[in-house]
């Protein structure tokens, strides 16, 4: 139950980077007992907020912070000690199973002497309290992101953080379909109803009014805004984030597409989750993929892109046949592929922001192509203006950036390179609101001058807002087609889950 006593009081809280002032004198306030929703802009200030309050960043000179009363030091590891947080990277080792996770950071169900099979028992037990069967033997990096995200959140409140603690939860929604979801927020319940104080950040807006009391807005390093969620609506908090009112954060879909040429077709392709899908993609067309998890829909691009275990099926780009042998192949086709692991998969994150988006098509007019940093940054310069990636520095290491900014360089990376097909794994997740406009946007644009689209999504609203057509896949096929008026978000829904899944993951956190 909430308190009027805060749990945690922040005051003046800055902190400068080279070149950039990524706090300034924010105040905030967070009640003992309440789910406090963080919100604001990609850039916007939050990670650099949380990375704080973790230790792992100083914040500047003149800062104060208390926790339940007592002083908080900043910037220290110690002293975040009765904190904690589920960052979006979860800070899992793959190599081990659950059972060696759910210990660390705490300790084993016997501290001298370890039986497997009682720390068997005890891990599934813990994850039995919250909905979770697994097998905790198996290693977690086999495991899916959804139920990594679970078990990452089991281990932060195992045994219960008491009155005295509180939990972070980083974009914990990024990875789960709507079943997990409700498990979440029924975690987060009972942790409240326990005395148990939650900061909550997330990009969902819908997930602000299902499960937090309060919400605070950051905007361009500093606060604008802290209000009851009782008293806004969608529209309210959009403007709240975005600073302006937005008509229409999606852009129009379902356009003609600028010739009826197929730029990119697969027929029977079978491998890893898909099974014998059919389908194709015309110049100046987006299509959208979606499904459960699990449905088949989150391998399909990479089994298209690089071929990686692919039984059979055909694959023509132009209408020229085109044989996978792995990603060279593929950009060589003119394809393009964004995997939704951007930290991994996507981008080299050492690196700084001119050499990722310049890394897959150098090139150069000199003798012997020897690249000029000046073309280079100047060529850098003007992708990142096209798709508003903050800060504008192309010297900026990948990985100092923001969620939504770092998606954006990925999507400039391949935009340069000029590919006939775009392969784009949900390409606007941890991205905010107003961002998402932008994406849209050149999306859209790419599209116009002759690209074809294919993308994979579980937002329905973005997919049927961006896309000319959907298809919905279960149990690896192709279950059904949507275009034109059929095209709605409550059928985007229906086909995959045969429910709402909003009342679905209510239904299962009530």
């Amino acid at each position: 139950m909430t308190s009027s006593q805060p749990a945690l009081e922040l005051r003046g809280v800055s902190k400068t980077f080279p070149g950039q002032r990524a706090l300034a004198g924010v105040d905030f306030e967070l009640r003992a007992g309440e789910v406090h929703a963080l919100l604001g802009p990609n850039g916007s200030g939050k990670s650099t907020l949380i990375k704080i309050l973790s230790g792992y960043h100083h914040a500047d000179p003149g800062a104060e912070a208390w926790l339940f009363g007592e002083p908080l030091e900043l910037g220290s590891h110690t002293a975040a000690h009765p904190l904690r947080f589920i960052h979006q990277d979860l800070g899992l080792v793959g190599q081990m199973d659950a059972v060696d996770n759910l210990a660390l950071g705490g300790e084993y169900a016997r501290r001298w002497w370890l039986s497997d099979r009682r720390e068997r028992r005890v891990a599934a037990a813990k994850l039995a309290r919250f909905g979770i069967t697994m097998d905790v033997n198996a290693p977690v990096n086999s495991l899916t992101q959804a139920v990594q995200t679970m078990l990452a959140l089991v281990r932060a409140v195992d045994g219960g953080l008491g009155r005295d603690g509180l939990l972070v939860l980083d974009e914990p929604t990024a990875s789960l379909p709507a079943r997990e979801v409700g498990v979440l927020f029924k975690l987060v319940r009972e942790y409240q109803r326990q005395g148990g104080t939650v900061l909550y950040v997330t990009h969902r807006l819908a997930e602000v009014f299902e499960v937090a009391d309060r919400v605070t807005v950051l905007r361009d390093g500093q606060r604008v805004a802290t209000t009851e969620v009782g008293q806004l609506d969608h529209a309210g908090l959009v403007e709240l984030i975005v600073g302006r009112e937005v008509a229409a954060m999606v852009a129009e879909g379902h356009g003609q597409p600028t010739t009826s040429a197929v730029a990119l077709e697969v027929d029977g392709l079978s491998g890893a989750g898909v099974v014998d899908v059919d389908l194709n993609v015309r110049h100046g067309e987006i299509v959208g993929v979606t499904g459960l998890v699990g449905s088949g829909y989150e391998d399909l691009l990479d089994l298209i892109f690089t071929g990686r275990g692919r039984h059979s099926g055909r694959i023509a780009v132009d209408g020229e046949p085109h044989v996978v042998k792995g990603a060279l192949a593929s950009i060589k086709a003119r394809i393009a592929y964004a995997p939704s692991d951007r930290k991994r998969l996507s981008a080299i994150s050492a690196w700084t922001v001119r050499e990722n988006i310049t890394l897959p098509a150098i090139g150069s007019s000199r003798l012997f192509r020897w690249l000029s940093e000046r073309r280079e940054a100047r060529d850098t310069q003007a992708w990142m203006n096209r798709l508003d990636v903050r800060p504008q520095d192309p010297n900026r290491v990948f990985s100092a950036l923001s969620g939504g900014n770092q998606q954006k360089v990925v999507l400039a990376r391949w935009l340069r390179c000029g590919a006939r097909v775009y392969l784009l794994e949900e390409p606007t997740n941890g991205v905010d609101v107003g961002a998402k406009a932008t994406i849209y946007t050149a999306l859209r644009e790419v599209a116009a001058d002759g690209a074809a689209v294919l993308l994979t999504s579980q937002d329905a609203e973005e997919l049927a807002g961006t896309c000319d057509r959907v298809l919905v896949l279960r149990d690896g096929r192709v279950c059904a087609e949507l275009s034109g008026v059929a095209l709605t978000p409550d059928r985007v829904v229906a086909e995959s889950v045969r429910s709402d899944p909003i009342d679905e993951w209510k239904q299962v956190a009530s």
